[in-house]
């Protein structure tokens, strides 16, 4: 997948941290270009490596956004699904990762149970330890009872679903359920939104197509 194309990655992680980032990356991807979307039936384009040309600002960091109290929920449902390996990559190299938020995302436009309730560790992207403009991917964490409103954004994105109980919305259509293991493709400014139940959602989020997080809209097109 890479194209021969060098990766930077950060030095200051050391070489096995950064090896470890690397094979979770190349791990995510291949099980993403083995599933099918759950609604077209469609396997993603996964493009070549394309190296940051620079590093960009364009997210909110924390150690303490309220959500991570149900990371240790989330894996422990997710190691529960089919993609226990790639969980449990992910949990060894999540400590070296920062969690993030989309800083347009205030008050303004967002309820404080959503912005108190997702929170985002991206491995590789403009601002991520891998450094890439596509594609681009990390996991999503959302909380019990949390609702992510309506959006879309220009990149197409695949969600690769690990934890049971969410559900989802395309075009602002019907809700219908997703399960650990499912495969969710938005296609370029397609609007989709996510719900959570009684329990955490932990996911993977990636873009196949270079575009900025602060480029995400709530409006209609």
């Amino acid at each position: 997948m890479s194209g021969g194309q060098e990766v930077s990655v950060r030095p200051d992680l050391g070489s096995e941290v950064n090896e470890k980032l690397l094979k979770l990356n190349d791990s995510v991807w291949e099980a993403v270009a083995d599933c099918e979307d759950k609604i077209g039936s469609q396997h993603p384009n996964i493009p070549d490596y394309v190296p940051a040309k620079e590093m960009v600002s364009e997210s909110r960091f924390s150690k303490d956004f309220l959500v991570l109290h149900q990371l240790g929920r989330a894996l422990e449902l997710a190691k529960a699904g089919p993609f226990y390996p790639l969980v449990q990559m992910f949990e060894e190299i999540c400590p070296y990762l920062q969690w993030s938020q989309n800083p347009n995302y205030t008050e303004a436009n967002c309820d404080r149970s959503f912005l108190d309730g997702y929170a985002y560790a991206a491995f590789s992207g403009p601002q991520g330890p891998i450094h890439l403009d596509a594609p681009r991917g990390g996991f999503m964490l959302m909380g019990p009872n949390v609702f992510y409103r309506d959006h879309h954004h220009e990149p197409e994105e695949v969600y690769l679903v690990l934890t049971p109980g969410a559900q989802w919305r395309l075009d602002q259509g019907e809700w219908f359920d997703v399960a650990a293991g499912d495969l969710i493709l938005h296609k370029k400014w397609q609007m989709h939104a996510i719900r959570t139940g009684t329990e955490p959602l932990l996911a993977f989020a990636g873009w196949t197509e270079v575009g900025s997080r602060l480029g995400i809209d709530f409006s209609k097109r």
